[in-house]
């Protein structure tokens, strides 16, 4: 690269550029544009992947400032620090950062993390204090729920209360009888029930009750982006494990916190700069390359995942299909909800097969040829799992049996395959590992799925 070139590298600033605002684009756009600008790199159409640790400064003045402004020292003009280290920032970050803001409506600030689970825990160490409480949606993923309830009270004096979001009345009486919480923690849908929570209707009583002082979060993982934006609905808080929808191709572990208030954000990658949970350069790199088919993705596979659930729940040995897209008037308030928060159903879906035991489940699952038996969720490929002997076996018996999580339930995260090799794939197995005789073969009823859709 000539001398001239290298001049044209303005990675400290990769808010900038001759590009339009990103607020002007449909999403989609959006995904593929924003964050980034090629005359902020040589002109290049991709931003390179930086590998550095360290960065230098203009000048001495110039150094001194960054330190100011990373550890909030007299002189800090509440400005970002700029490039400094890389456990604090880097450009690809940056860059990932920006992307996401331009994507989660309502957001203005964000922090990329290594994992899902890193930024749901330094989020929650951030805002929340030593004797704090949480009120968080029961079920939740299978970390959370170790981290609320062995972590949380044991390590970090944190205590934690779970509630039956679909219940208001039991969140009316939680709050009002009980003091004031710190954060209220909702994951929607619930994995893996696929339960979902009104946003602003639990907002709305927490206010009442307690006032702007707790904060809502909000879990987005399985709808987010695309189909479902928590802050229009109240929150204050939207965290994602990035390695699912938001990566969508199996090959990288990240995660993801935004904000729409800058002193909310302030705290969180204060801790992140201290406990050092700051994603590599690469990984920042791949989670950019992957936001840019975010909408192609999730839409083709929430269509997939809704055509599977319906032929599905027509199958002899399957006694029940949870699925926010197989919502009908019937089922009420969870109706509604999906309703007016969501505009997709997502690609996961759990089922219950007919016989309630373990050997029946995993005879079925090791029978599958198409679909991998593996947990995690959102990639291109059909994934499927046991959740009361993987991702969710640290919860108690009793709280398994209240939540739903039988030795039946089978979770599922659909893929970009052809819905007819995975409903092939999935019936084969249903049916070679039953001991009664086994069901009709079935073509999918595009007819069912047509009334499902409409």
């Amino acid at each position: 690269m000539m001398p001239s070139d290298m001049q044209q590298m303005r990675p400290e600033s990769p808010s900038q550029g001759e590009q339009e605002s990103p607020s002007r684009f449909n999403p989609a756009t959006a995904a593929i544009h924003a964050g980034y600008s090629p005359s902020q790199f040589a002109q290049a159409v991709k931003p390179p992947v930086v590998r550095t640790s360290t960065f230098v400064f203009s000048s001495a003045a110039a150094g001194a400032q960054s330190f100011q402004r990373a550890y909030h020292l007299p002189g800090d003009d509440g400005h970002e620090p700029g490039l400094v280290y890389a456990r604090l920032n880097s450009p690809n970050t940056a860059i990932c950062e920006a992307k996401m803001v331009a994507l989660e409506a309502g957001a203005t600030h964000a922090a990329a993390f290594p994992s899902g689970m890193s930024a749901i825990t330094t989020a929650i160490l951030a805002l929340v204090p030593f004797g704090g409480r949480i009120l968080y949606t029961d079920p939740v993923y299978g970390g959370t729920h170790f981290f609320f309830n062995q972590l949380c009270p044991q390590r970090f004096g944190i205590e934690t209360v779970p509630v039956d979001t679909s219940d208001l009345a039991q969140l009316d009486t939680i709050l009002q009888t009980q003091r004031p919480f710190d954060l209220v923690f909702l994951e929607t849908p619930a994995n893996p029930t696929l339960s979902v929570t009104d946003i602003a209707a639990v907002t709305e009583r927490v206010r009442r009750y307690d006032g702007l002082k707790t904060r809502i979060a909000v879990d987005n993982t399985f709808l987010g982006p695309v189909f479902q934006q928590p802050f229009r609905h109240g929150a204050d808080l939207v965290v994602y494990s990035a390695t699912k929808f938001l990566g969508g191709h199996s090959d990288v572990i990240a995660g993801m916190a935004l904000t729409r208030a800058a002193d909310l954000m302030r705290p969180i990658r204060d801790y992140r700069t201290i406990l050092g949970p700051t994603i590599a350069a690469d990984t920042a790199w791949l989670l950019t390359r992957s936001l840019e088919t975010l909408w192609l993705r999730m839409q083709r596979q929430a269509d997939t995942a809704l055509q599977v659930a319906a032929a599905l729940q027509t199958h002899a040995h399957v006694e029940r299909v949870l699925f926010p897209g197989l919502l009908t008037p019937g089922d009420g308030a969870a109706y509604a909800t999906y309703r007016h928060q969501c505009s997709g159903p997502g690609a996961v879906l759990s089922f219950y097969l007919k016989d309630d035991t373990r050997s029946r489940a995993y005879r079925f699952l090791d029978a599958l040829r198409l679909c991998h038996l593996a947990v995690s969720l959102g990639g291109t490929e059909t994934l499927i799992e046991h959740p009361r002997s993987m991702t969710h076996s640290d919860m108690p018996t009793a709280e398994l049996e209240r939540c739903g999580i039988t030795e039946a339930m089978i979770r599922l995260s659909v893929g970009l395959e052809s819905p007819d090799d995975i409903l092939r794939d999935l019936f084969q197995a249903l049916d070679a590992t039953v001991h009664a005789a086994p069901a009709a073969p079935r073509a999918l009823d595009h007819h069912l799925v047509a009334a499902v859709r409409g």
